[in-house]
């Protein structure tokens, strides 16, 4: 359904995503994981036509049929909310302060089409579906009367009322409670049709997705099914990104990863992550192929 070939995000001459590929089936629940700066974002803004001014995207990105990078914005703008949507991480900055809730539930609804009677009801219909109390109360509300997940379930709302194909969410849970966040990603993967779930919660993805990407230096850098790569990682940077992610007995010190990710574009040539990898070599200063059937990697000296 959705498939991205050679994805490469660019701001001037810094390169910012480089040559990504990846393809999502109908139904299928994909994670996209990595620290902070690895393009993660970048990679669902390209897909959505939102990227900021003066950064670019060339490749190749289709949902189905329809193009999404290099179109005009008219074209992408039809799509986008329609055919794909997004849940971003703190709806407070995504939602107008001035719109009663239903209002803006119900205008990504009219703008593709429909009449206002048809989305007013539709709107009632999916505060109740994504579990809100009293969707004719929350209906008539601002978003600041709501809570943080009450406004992250309307978010998911809006991404949904037009029956997308597929539904991009960007850390979507990280600004909630863990009772809260439980409920919502339990939610996400009941109602999703095709889901690109990004986050640095490893955790999280293992609870709602069935395939990872892993992320670092605008690279993937390993993929595969959930459990595969979880249990059997095969690149350095995967293997650290686990091993800081296991609880260790009281006392003990925590597994890190050495060093920092670079600025965007700052990245070492050859492997991304050769200046922070313990068993960097020479070797290293090679652009490693993403390799493997299946379970893929890009890496010099895979973890056994």
């Amino acid at each position: 359904m959705l498939s991205v070939d050679g994805l490469t995000v660019r701001a001037d001459s810094a390169e910012l995503v480089h040559q990504v590929s990846f393809a999502i089936a109908p139904g299928e629940r994909v994670g996209l994981i990595g620290e902070s700066g690895s393009g993660k974002s970048l990679t669902a803004l390209s897909l959505m036509g939102l990227l900021p001014e003066g950064v670019t995207a060339s490749g190749t990105a289709r949902l189905g049929e329809r193009d999404l990078v290099g179109v005009p914005e008219s074209r992408i703008k039809d799509l986008r909310g329609r055919e794909l949507s997004m849940v971003f991480q703190e709806p407070m900055t995504a939602l107008n302060p001035l719109m009663r809730i239903g209002a803006q539930v119900a205008e990504v609804m009219t703008l593709h089409g429909r009449s206002s009677p048809e989305a007013r009801a539709r709107a009632l219909d999916l505060l109740g579906r994504v579990r809100l109390p009293d969707p004719e109360q929350i209906f008539r509300a601002y978003p600041h009367q709501l809570s943080g997940g009450q406004r992250q379930r309307v978010m998911l709302a809006i991404a949904l009322a037009n029956e997308p194909r597929l539904l991009i969410c960007d850390e979507p849970t990280t600004a909630l409670d863990v009772t809260v966040q439980k409920q919502m990603l339990e939610l996400i993967a009941e109602v999703a049709p095709a889901l690109l779930f990004i986050t640095h919660d490893l955790a999280v993805v293992a609870s709602v997705c069935e395939r990872v990407l892993v992320m670092y230096g605008g690279r993937v850098v390993e993929s595969g099914p959930i459990r595969e790569v979880f249990t059997r990682p095969r690149h350095r940077y995967t293997e650290g990104l686990l091993a800081a992610s296991k609880l260790t007995p009281r006392g003990t010190r925590l597994p890190t990863i050495q060093g920092n990710v670079p600025p965007a574009g700052h990245f070492p040539d050859g492997c991304v992550f050769r200046n922070r990898c313990p068993q960097a070599t020479t070797a290293c200063e090679q652009v490693p192929a993403l390799t493997g059937d299946g379970h893929a990697h890009a890496c010099w000296h895979p973890a056994d």
